[in-house]
């Protein structure tokens, strides 16, 4: 990724993020309705939005801390034919709750989890780059209904130790982050998502004191966002197929920087005639931030960073891709001091699987 013009600095970063992981299916032995996963994660390379572009959304959504972390080990049961479930372990909550699928394509972490959320809490809630413990479980209710909850511990990670391999501190101080969410999956391929989250620990306020000038502490930092996506112009055999979304949240903004968020974007698949997988699409994320550095005691004033991204994704074979990829930040962090940056970067994935690895042992 490259800051090419505007931003904090100019640069070039390069960022690796490397995944190892184990699905256990109980369904394939004997016994049928258990599930379970186990991944590592491996961050190295660069820090281009904390270095260069001094936004606060993200406009790569593998930079972390350059680490070797655990990051899911979870066991899952489920009854009735999937009509019940839970989940025990340290668990993506992105996995689950506030999934946008379409925007999937893209770079920009945004398009992941909501800005408001995914910037909740002391360290982030239980997303990448660190995992928590959590409970989580769902209810589908019929075919189009599915209701989830999740109990997550407070604090994901250490936030004093960001490289530690794995991290749990659990305390009344750090409290439970709650997750409900209610998700329609209509017949049309149209699906919506509603959800609201709460931290039960205090947090600082942003800009209320004391007597003595110091931060007031509330207990309070809570959300809500919902979510609509599908297809525009579907076609079974061949040709370009066009899905879009919208998705919006509120955040508190007693306690959080980012209290809302608004983002939505297109996606097309098969544009060029001859590339059926390859997906091309166009995404707006739209944060409303507190502007920072403002002395406490002083009524926030409300700002807005946009980024607009422009992405390609060339799907060579099954296990390699090559993504293009440009964004537009409009005022990174909310600071009307930081020119608007131009991002351009290129991301290569590659993905082997046991099957992969057969396929090629059994190749002439």
């Amino acid at each position: 990724m490259a800051d090419a013009a505007g931003g904090v600095t100019r640069g070039i970063k390069l960022l690796t993020k490397t995944n190892l992981a184990a699905t256990y299916d109980g369904g394939a032995g004997n016994l049928p309705g258990w599930s379970g996963q186990a991944s590592l994660q491996y961050f190295k390379g660069g820090h281009i939005s904390a270095d260069n572009v001094g936004d606060i959304q993200g406009v790569d959504n593998i930079e972390a801390d350059n680490a070797l972390r655990l990051y899911e080990l979870w066991i899952a049961k489920q009854w009735h034919g999937g009509a019940f479930g839970l989940k025990f372990g340290f668990t993506d909550l992105n996995v689950d709750f506030d999934t946008q699928q379409v925007a999937a394509l893209f770079v920009n972490s945004s398009d992941g989890i909501g800005a408001e959320f995914g910037r909740s809490g002391l360290n982030g809630p239980s997303v990448y780059p660190v995992t928590t413990l959590a409970l989580s479980g769902f209810a589908k209710p019929s075919d189009a209904w599915t209701l989830r909850a999740g109990l997550f511990n407070g604090v994901a990670g250490s936030p004093a130790h960001p490289g530690d391999f794995v991290a749990l501190h659990i305390s009344p101080r750090n409290g439970a982050l709650i997750v409900l969410q209610a998700e329609h999956a209509g017949g049309s391929g149209l699906r919506t998502e509603l959800g609201g989250w709460t931290y039960t620990a205090d947090f600082n306020t942003l800009n209320l004191v004391d007597d003595r000038g110091n931060p007031l502490r509330a207990a309070r930092m809570r959300g809500v966002y919902g979510l609509v996506e599908g297809p525009i112009i579907s076609h079974d055999s061949g040709g370009t197929s066009l899905s879009g979304w919208v998705r919006v949240g509120l955040g508190d903004p007693v306690v959080e920087r980012i209290s809302g968020y608004a983002g939505l974007g297109l996606v097309a698949t098969g544009l060029l005639k001859g590339r059926d997988e390859d997906q091309s699409g166009i995404a707006i994320n739209h944060a409303i931030v507190d502007e920072p550095g403002l002395p406490l005691g002083v009524a926030p004033a409300k700002r807005a960073e946009t980024a607009i991204e422009l992405t390609y994704r060339v799907q060579v074979k099954d296990w390699l891709s090559v993504q293009p990829d440009m964004q537009y930040v409009r005022h990174p962090n909310g600071d009307p001091t930081i020119p608007s940056a131009l991002v351009l970067g290129v991301r290569f994935s590659l993905n082997v699987t046991k099957n992969l690895v057969n396929q090629i042992k059994g190749s002439p």
